[in-house]
């Protein structure tokens, strides 16, 4: 009973210790964003709770991480406006010479940009399966259309 009473009392104190820490209840919030998705959101507020205290490694961590993520955030979404472009050129009825370099400078960005991504073993694998996805469709697009006619 007795060690049952000390494990509540510690328990207590560190969530009084978070509650009334402004650095690490707003590192928390940040954590809670980071994981939905938000990480913009996360940023923003672990770069605020790093400020306020420096030794704070939750907040320098979701500080890290969301500017990772935020990468492959923006990775996706450009690739997937040049994918949806690729395919708009695509369907025309006639597709001219700059329309094909266009779409090869497009295709070559994505495959570049998505070896330029850094890499993080706490980034979301979500957003890994979604550029790996971009990724390989830019690929077999361009050995599809460029490397078969050279």
């Amino acid at each position: 009973m007795k060690k049952i009473i000390l494990f509540l009392i510690l328990v207590f104190t560190i969530f009084l210790y978070y509650f009334f820490n402004t650095s690490y209840r707003i590192s928390l919030e940040a954590k809670a964003y980071y994981e939905f998705g938000e990480y913009a959101k996360a940023k923003e507020l672990a770069g605020e709770a790093y400020k306020k205290n420096r030794y704070n490694t939750m907040a320098f961590t979701v500080l890290t991480q969301s500017k990772i993520a935020e990468i492959w955030q923006n990775y996706i979404k450009e690739s997937n406006e040049y994918l949806f472009d690729i395919e708009s050129i695509s369907n025309k009825e006639v597709i001219t010479k700059t329309d094909k370099t266009k779409i090869k400078m497009m295709l070559e960005v994505i495959i570049g940009e998505f070896n330029n991504l850094p890499s993080s073993k706490l980034l979301d694998e979500g957003l890994k399966q979604k550029a790996k996805q971009n990724y390989t469709k830019a690929v077999k697009l361009y050995n599809g259309i460029f490397n078969s006619r050279s």
